[in-house]
């Protein structure tokens, strides 16, 4: 007889994901929930006067003394930035972060709450499980379709000495609670919303191809590949406030997907390109996603076709996998193209270190995750082919 085939499944997920328009009302009832009465709030300064956190703040005021509000997140946090505000958090001895914005704040709000309980520097925790106390709870609003941070156990600094993106990963760091409001959309440029989505894209596929992904991590990564392409598939018109809804709760099911399994090599190149140049992250994503499935070949040929066809049935229902492959890759080519994300040397200034970048993506502790095997060589293949 066949010996029984068993495998474990250990899922992380905040306790509690509010989905839907309005759900940041639900905050203050959170947090009184919870017992937590002295949050401190960081917000992305970027959006400034946007309606929807005027009004979150104003009911947070409303229903007890107005938190404190700390706005200075840069566009690419670094672990500094985590550790001025844990800072921050120890000395006004608050029991809580609320995390308004993008990836950039969520990740930030996530290594100060892990800096304001544990000992040392935040650079120290790099890696798995390398801290032992419980971070602050963090409760997270994304004000992008992007980063799905707001339900992952990662949090990505940049680092110096040397030069690179740390990624910090442990199941204590997944938030206690995700709100996923699309009103929050409404203020974001279109061109940041776009390099948002793909990078979202990115996280879906990246869970979705990557073998050693579980079924429950791939079921998402389909789905939510599934909801963002159809939702790119509008093109200019994919901002509308009709398409919010499924662009945020896409980005949060892609969170879900990589966040119990890994990124992979769109990823590696993209943090080496933003630790080296600054180059935003999100764009980072968008501009190599498409090259670097290309690259793959027939390899994934099948994968990316299950996904093409389940986002467009009635158009490439009955065609090949190498045909439906294509669809999906030149979608996301034309997607990239039409929103003016910029091209990959001009995320970097003008000039880009082959090597240096393509040995970073290599060393990353996500390169093992890809559908292929992925050398300093193949990297460095991929960018010249860009230039």
């Amino acid at each position: 007889m066949d010996p029984i085939a068993i495998s474990e499944l250990r899922f992380l997920a905040p306790a509690r994901i509010l989905v839907g328009t309005g759900c940041r009302h639900e905050l203050p009832r959170l947090l009184a929930a919870d017992g937590r009465s002295n949050p401190l709030v960081v917000v992305d300064p970027r959006i400034g006067e946007a309606p929807a956190l005027r009004d979150l703040l104003a009911r947070l005021g409303a229903a007890g003394k107005a938190p404190p509000v700390c706005n200075e997140v840069p566009g690419e946090p670094y672990v500094e930035t985590a550790e001025a505000i844990a800072a921050l958090l120890r000395a006004g001895q608050h029991d809580a972060v609320i995390a308004i914005g993008g990836g950039s704040v969520i990740d930030a709000a996530k290594g100060a709450a892990l800096g304001a309980t544990n000992p040392g520097r935040v650079v120290d925790y790099e890696g798995f499980d390398r801290f032992e106390i419980q971070p602050l709870p963090v409760y997270a609003l994304p004000t992008t379709a992007g980063t799905g941070s707001e339900v992952t156990r990662v949090t990505v600094l940049g680092a110096t000495h040397p030069i690179r993106k740390i990624s910090i990963k442990g199941a204590r760091l997944v938030p206690t609670a995700a709100l996923v409001d699309p009103d929050f959309l409404r203020s974001v440029p279109p061109r940041v919303a776009a390099a948002a989505a793909t990078d979202a894209l990115t996280h879906a596929l990246e869970a979705y191809l990557r073998p050693a992904s579980s079924p429950v991590s791939r079921a998402l990564g389909l789905r939510a590949a599934v909801q963002i392409l159809r939702v790119m598939s509008y093109g200019p018109a994919f901002m509308d406030a009709a398409h919010l809804p499924d662009l945020a709760t896409g980005s949060m099911l892609a969170g879900l997907a990589f966040g119990n399994s890994d990124v992979g090599p769109v990823h590696c190149l993209a943090e080496s390109i933003g630790a080296v140049h600054k180059a935003p992250h999100g764009a980072a994503n968008a501009v190599f996603l498409g090259p670097v499935l290309k690259y793959y070949g027939r390899g994934v040929d099948a994968a990316l076709a299950e996904v093409a066809r389940s986002a467009w049935p009635s158009r490439l229902g009955n065609v090949g996998d190498e045909s439906a492959a294509q669809a999906l890759v030149g979608s996301v080519a034309e997607f990239v193209a039409g929103a003016n994300i910029g091209t990959m040397l001009e995320l970097c200034g003008g000039v880009i270190d082959v090597e240096l970048i393509a040995n970073l993506a290599e060393t990353n502790n996500s390169n093992a995750s890809g559908p292929l095997p992925m050398s300093a060589t193949d990297y460095a293949r991929i960018i010249r082919l860009m230039l």
